[in-house]
């Protein structure tokens, strides 16, 4: 990619315009990574999410703009790890129109219903950045250097906070069957990577 990334970061128009010619395709097929058939569940269009992820680099002045670090990851990993977090974050913060049961048709009888399950890892075991990594290891299906890329830090940071969070977990879980109960997440420590 060739273009002036001084120039975008203070705001040039025709370097945002070189940025974005160069970056659209990246993005787009990012997105369409995340969203295969061109559409969220809930009607987003790519389009949407494509002008949502150039938003987010422009939002607060520009700030992941003028945080991004070349010698830490190149701009095709950085501006694909942009992109899928767009949209996952859409896929994620919607919720599906519901209706009452009155007005169903062929409603299942209370007695069919199935009692729905709440989050498989419980959000107050683990620090915000532990959910992060996992989420990124596990649902987003990246190995421990490209989320160590992804998040500028070290492959070994990123192996040692999974283990971390892989313990919290299994001491949550062992306490639910009659073991020890975990004590808090220590979230300031944890979240300083």
């Amino acid at each position: 990619m060739d273009f002036d990334f001084d120039a975008v970061t203070r705001g040039d128009a025709d370097a945002w315009q070189d940025f974005t010619d160069q970056t659209i395709r990246l993005v787009i097929a990012s997105i369409r990574r995340v969203c295969p058939s061109g559409k969220t569940p809930y009607g987003d269009e790519i389009d949407d999410l494509v002008q949502a992820v150039y938003i987010k680099l422009l939002r607060n002045d520009s700030r992941l703009l003028r945080h991004y670090d070349p010698t830490k990851s190149g701009i095709s990993t950085w501006i694909t790890l942009i992109a899928r977090s767009v949209a996952i974050d859409s896929l994620r913060r919607r919720t599906l129109d519901t209706r009452p049961m009155d007005d169903a048709s062929g409603a299942v009888s209370p007695q069919e219903q199935v009692a729905p399950i709440g989050p498989v890892i419980p959000t107050h075991i683990l620090t915000a950045r532990q959910r992060l990594i996992l989420t990124m290891l596990f649902e987003d299906d990246m190995d421990v250097a490209e989320v160590a890329e992804g998040l500028n830090v070290n492959p070994q940071t990123i192996r040692s906070t999974k283990h971390k969070a892989m313990e919290r977990l299994r001491a949550y879980f062992k306490g639910e069957s009659g073991g020890d109960v975990p004590r808090e997440p220590d979230v300031q420590s944890e979240d300083r990577i």
